[in-house]
């Protein structure tokens, strides 16, 4: 069976923290592989609320595709793209998806495709290609930075929970989530971009994240740790 994309595992694995969980969308469970026109292909998954996205230069599609969406993996191959080292003592270096499986290996190699269960295979287990549609995300990211006066959107707290455990998947480092992140928005009510402050990944990971509607704040401090004004002298006349 031939195999119809190759993506960098530890990438996989990261990005499909954001894919949707047992939604009726089914296509929100899967993970989007798509060919990017400056090479390698760009993985992303969301659940309809947040995404994250990573160009992978070196990934690969089979020509005459333009995008494989992968539905649902276990989490023993979840596990197994973030290991260290696999059977054969290597780390895992490519994973290949066929339409019926997938199949992680420690040859970093391309040049020939991995044996089903060769030496250097740390994994083979059954994968789902779905047939469907999956959505524009670049309809909700800016392209251009344009500063605004107003509030900073309101944020969902477990979304950035999620990206922090990403950032320590991408980078291997635990403080501060690889290192820390970036946020940033248009608008009041704009899609937040986050992006992550390693010299890595700050240009190829894409996060963002949909603002939840709040009540707004009228300053910047609550009332109780407003700084008290200070007395004024009075004179009698």
């Amino acid at each position: 069976m031939p195999y119809l994309a190759r993506v960098n595992p530890k990438y996989f694995a990261a990005i499909h923290q954001c894919a949707a969980q047992k939604d009726y969308r089914y296509y929100l469970n899967a993970i989007h592989i798509e060919s990017h026109p400056k090479g390698g292909v760009v993985l992303c998954a969301t659940n309809g609320h947040f995404l994250g996205a990573i160009h992978d230069p070196d990934g690969w599609i089979a020509p005459g595709m333009q995008s494989v969406l992968v539905a649902s993996v276990s989490k023993r191959l979840l596990s197994a793209c973030l290991a260290r080292r696999g059977p054969d003592g290597e780390p895992p270096a490519v994973l290949w998806v066929a339409e019926k499986y997938s199949l992680l290996s420690s040859i970093e190699d391309a040049a020939d495709e991995p044996e089903l269960f060769g030496e250097h295979t740390h994994l083979t287990e059954r994968t789902e290609l779905i047939d469907g549609r999956f959505p524009d995300w670049r309809r909700v990211v800016p392209s251009q930075r344009q500063p605004f006066t107003g509030q900073f959107p309101c944020v969902n707290g477990e979304y950035l929970e999620v990206f922090n455990r990403i950032g320590v998947m991408l980078s291997g480092q635990k403080r501060f989530g690889g290192g820390g992140m970036y946020l940033e928005s248009s608008a009041e009510n704009a899609a937040i971009i986050v992006r992550f402050n390693s010299s890595e990944l700050i240009e190829r990971f894409l996060g963002v994240v949909m603002p939840l509607k709040g009540d707004g704040v009228k300053s910047i401090l609550p009332g109780w740790a407003m700084p008290e004004a200070p007395p004024t002298d009075s004179k009698a006349a």
